[in-house]
């Protein structure tokens, strides 16, 4: 093991091969629509010839049942089960995860819990929520309430002290959607406690709501007269502004607070978590989901996006989906793991996230007997190749120097305009191969994101007065910005500015005007201008760097146009439909191309619907890993180094050959070329630079 490796926890050293079941017997059956030998396959899973089974497919977690939302006489039998379970892990050199609920079955809780109702959600006009669908029989947890945390912490206890757990994983880490959020007595004053302390006096008050005073205030509810929560284009009402930022508080909040008790416990505990992941929806109305906040306190992401629906007919984008969430993760030097079902999606899981996932061919939530089944073809020998060359996947860093800003105040604010700006320009970047990093704002401070040599703003339009000045001295310092749209139209205190804040970049270029929507009044402010309007677009010289500004992004689909791709059952997003190349791509790429001259440092072709990162190695090679769709036949690929110095020791890596291959170099110009071996799905080139 390396230096650079020696002190890593061991998934990232190891790479996570996930096999799951951690729906506990009573759960399966209140469910509904069992098999008569339902016990006898539950039971199989506990037994030694399981984890033998595991250990032969190469899988290295288990993740078991431990705490479904039962009450502990009920729970009681099956957490021995999951004591036995993962001393049976142990014996056999495999980790051991267990489940931690969100709900609470509370036929079974109200038997030693009488007042567990106190725990749970309550809406605005008191009603308890319940999961959904026909599970009438799960209330869900309120992460304000003192008594779901307690309760919660002696499940976490349990699964430490007493199963002997290695992992975590708390699932729905995220609060329930409008209208059906909770306004209990907890949330309420939790609510009160949040305004007072970002409003603490009559000024800031007055400034924000009009007039002082907050003991009157509670928090909204989302049945409106006029529009369903889910039909509001943006969130303009600071009190429902102040509302989603709580929401994304307590879930924050929460999540700390459960962290930090785990490590105490045991240090090296390894959390993840659902949720955190980048989706096409506005997570943070919906779910209360702020990523910046919340996923650098967790290890590991549990990916189930929702972003390619049914209605998408572009086979590509089943697979693609989850790019968003991996790029996001690796970038935060943490893991994602996520299911597969086939060579192709293992492929992309190992290209994108550095680690398998889980094989639903060996089962997922309940597998039974499902590992006794042979992989799907081409699976055992992906996975024999991944564990010939982990450290070709994990640890790695991102080596893209091109980044899109995700702020968070435009996206939690903005229901789809932003979403959308952010979906397509991240899809036309992984589409045309051009290696990039999703930003978020916990790095536009200081000196701005130090690895970034070129930022892109899509339609970002809440932007605070110091973030400007950050990106104005990272352009002054040599950056390249790319404006879209209306970003920067809004300041930090959620107020329309009277003029852009960007000007200076151009030398006080006059930007077009804008018009109010509500009372469709000419407007005096120079706001950035949206499609169809009269902005034109300009690039500049600034300090060291450049920047440049085009008002308009000619989506294929404009935002809110297609009918369905629904969330929760109700919310729209930007789904994988809406991720469609731009008519006029050609010019947002060559304002790219004047951006950067590095804006594609390497070119990778010979096939369709290939896929692709960049990444470092911890051994400091640079590598190319990438996937084809399509690749039942073999393809001759083409590989172009746009550099002046020649890569050294190129090298291919293929799953069809144990023993790397070197590559042979020719010089063409400024350019540096080699054709690849025959490839099917998958494989990594490696250099040092």
């Amino acid at each position: 093991m390396s230096k650079a490796t020696a002190n890593l926890p061991w998934y990232k050293t190891e790479g996570i091969v996930h096999a799951g079941g951690w729906h506990p017997l009573p759960a399966r059956i209140r469910n509904g629509g069992k098999s008569e030998d339902e016990e006898d396959l539950y039971a199989w899973e506990y037994t030694e010839a399981h984890i033998l089974r595991l250990k032969e497919l190469g899988i290295n977690l288990l993740q078991g049942q431990c705490d479904r939302g039962l009450g502990p006489t009920d729970q009681a039998p099956h957490q021995e089960l999951a004591r036995q379970q993962a001393a049976l892990c142990h014996k056999h050199g495999l980790h051991h995860a267990t489940y931690i609920a969100n709900t609470v079955y509370f036929e079974s809780m109200l038997k030693d819990y009488p007042d567990c109702e106190d725990w749970v959600v309550k809406t605005h006009d008191g009603r308890l929520v319940h999961y959904g669908g026909e599970q009438t029989f799960r209330w869900v947890g309120c992460f304000n309430s003192p008594g779901w945390r307690d309760r919660t912490k002696r499940e976490i206890k349990i699964a430490i002290d007493v199963v002997k757990t290695d992992w975590l994983h708390l699932d729905n880490l995220a609060v329930w959607p409008e209208p059906d959020s909770c306004h209990c007595d907890y949330c309420q004053a939790a609510f009160k406690a949040f305004l007072l302390k970002r409003y603490p006096d009559a000024e800031s008050q007055t400034h924000r709501f009009g007039f002082p005073g907050l003991d009157h205030f509670r928090a909204p509810n989302f049945y409106l007269r006029f529009i369903e929560p889910w039909d509001l284009a943006a969130s303009r009402n600071p009190l429902m502004q102040d509302w989603i930022d709580f929401r994304c508080h307590t879930v924050t909040d929460y999540v700390t607070h459960l962290v930090d008790y785990a490590r105490s416990l045991k240090p090296d505990i390894i959390i993840d978590a659902n949720g955190q992941s980048i989706w096409g929806v506005n997570q943070a109305l919906v779910h209360g989901i702020r990523h910046d906040h919340q996923a650098p306190i967790i290890d590991v992401m549990h990916e189930e996006n929702g972003d390619c629906k049914p209605e998408e007919t572009r086979p590509c984008l089943h697979t693609i989906r989850l790019f968003r969430g991996m790029n996001y993760v690796r970038r935060l030097n943490g893991a994602m793991i996520t299911a597969y079902r086939d060579d192709v999606e293992l492929a992309r899981n190992m290209t994108l996230a550095g680690h398998p996932g889980i094989h639903t061919s060996w089962g997922y939530a309940e597998p039974k007997q499902s590992p006794l089944n042979p992989g799907a073809p081409g699976v055992p020998e992906l996975l024999a190749h991944y564990r010939r060359h982990t450290a070709l996947y994990t640890p790695v860093r991102p080596a893209a120097r091109t980044g899109i800003w995700r702020n968070y105040h435009s996206l939690a604010y903005d229901n789809f305009e932003s979403h959308l700006s952010a979906c397509v320009m991240e899809y036309c970047l992984f589409s045309k191969r051009i290696p990039f990093s999703i930003i978020l704002d916990s790095e536009i401070t200081g000196d701005g994101p130090a690895d970034i040599d070129l930022l892109i703003i899509p339609n970002m339009q809440y932007i605070d007065d110091h973030q400007v000045d950050v990106l104005t001295a990272f352009v002054q310092r040599g950056g390249s910005l790319l404006i879209l749209e209306k970003s920067g139209a809004w300041n930090g205190q959620q107020r329309l500015r009277r003029s852009n804040p960007f000007a200076p970049l151009f030398a006080g270029a006059t930007f077009a005007h804008d018009q109010i929507e509500e009372a469709a009044n000419f407007d005096p402010n120079q706001q950035f201008v949206a499609k169809g309007q009269a902005g034109k677009p300009m690039t500049a010289h600034y300090g060291h760097g450049r920047v440049a500004y085009l008002p308009a992004i000619d989506y294929v689909h404009p935002a809110r146009s297609l009918d369905g791709g629904l969330y929760n059952s109700k919310y729209q997003g930007c789904d994988s439909r809406y991720w469609q190349i731009p008519h006029n791509w050609d010019e947002i790429l060559a304002t790219l191309d004047w951006l950067s001259t590095s804006l594609i440092p390497f070119r990778l072709f010979g096939a369709e619907h290939i896929y692709l990162d960049a990444t470092i190695l911890a051994d400091e090679r640079r590598a190319l890993p990438f996937f084809r769709l399509n690749g039942n036949a073999p393809a001759n690929l083409h590989v172009i180094w746009q550099t002046d110095s020649a890569p050294q020791q190129p090298t291919l890596y293929l799953p069809e050959h144990e023993q790397p291959l070197p590559l042979r170099i020719t010089r063409n110009g400024h350019r540096h070329e080699s054709t690849l071996p025959p490839v099917r799905h998958h494989g990594v080139v490696t250099w040092h630079a």
